[in-house]
């Protein structure tokens, strides 16, 4: 019957491969570290590029409502004529 206490025949191999498993397991800590490192900056990267783009997209709304309410304010006729045609011809597109 085989004794299940680890062998004490051969402490300084013990020893050594204990070293050598911490030596990997800090060097895949500190490859995963450095990674998520990486990947937080570029978030945050294009984390700021969306909330600018998002800021000129809403700029950009902003005037062409005002644009809009403009043209509808000095052309109130061809405004509602635009409207009719649009809606005219967004029923017969969903409507096939």
């Amino acid at each position: 019957m085989q004794s299940t206490q680890p062998s004490s025949h051969h402490p300084l191999r013990t020893e050594a491969t204990t070293e050598k498993a911490h030596a990997g397991i800090d060097r895949l800590s500190s490859g995963a570290h450095d990674t998520v490192e990486r990947v937080a900056s570029v978030a945050a990267d294009t984390a700021q590029r969306l909330g600018a783009k998002s800021g000129e997209l809403l700029r950009a709304k902003d005037e062409w409502t005002e644009s809009t309410r403009s043209y509808v304010r000095e052309h109130p006729l061809a405004a509602l004529g635009i409207a009719l045609a649009a809606g005219y011809l967004l029923s017969r597109l969903t409507s096939r």
